[in-house]
């Protein structure tokens, strides 16, 4: 591993206001249902179902938007590979989300809310959202390669993490050649 890869973790700064609008609109609509099913004599079983389907779209907004965190971390395994992890933080327990090899990242994009060039996903690869807010201002899309194929990982960050994490990418890639050259030799 380089001596220029440097351990770091990275916190987004979530901005929990913006989920706050669905999960009461949608724990208040359920509530609404709940109630309405106790008054109706005929389909209050179908009105009872479509409560239960609300209740839990709340609950699961609420663990994904508000009630959690996400952290970014760079980390050096046991063979001295350099990895990026995603942690998911409740309360005081953390649980890996993503791991990816600093060398497989084939490029970051940033993106805005109001820019220009929108973020259209692409269909045929892999996507996963680790971005910990609901509809964030600033994100950033980052492009891998790795072993089941091509994936594209959204996360929040500033500028500057996406830059210092495609710094890494590329002194990876730099070291891992540099390992080839030299067992064949």
């Amino acid at each position: 591993m380089s001596d220029r890869i440097i351990p770091f973790t990275y916190r987004p700064i979530t901005k929990k206001k913006n989920a706050y609008p669905l999960f009461f609109t949608l724990l208040s609509v359920s509530l609404a249902l709940v109630i309405l099913s106790m008054q109706l004599e005929h389909y209050a079983g179908v009105v009872s179902v479509f409560a239960v389907v609300g209740l839990t779209a709340s609950v699961l907004v609420y663990l994904r938007y508000i009630g959690g965190d996400y952290v970014y971390n760079v980390t050096v395994g046991s063979e001295g590979e350099a990895y990026f992890v995603i942690g998911k933080v409740v309360g005081k327990k953390i649980t890996t989300m993503c791991v990816v090899k600093l060398e497989s990242i084939i490029r970051i994009q940033m993106f805005t809310k109001n820019s220009e060039n929108k973020y259209v996903p692409d269909i045929t690869v892999k996507r996963h959202n680790y971005a910990p807010s609901f509809s964030p201002d600033e994100f950033a899309v980052m492009y891998t390669a790795g072993i089941d194929g091509r994936a594209e990982v959204v996360l929040e960050c500033s500028k500057e993490f996406a830059d210092r994490l495609m710094l890494y990418s590329e002194y990876a890639k730099e070291d891992s050649e540099r390992e080839e050259n030299d067992e064949e030799e």
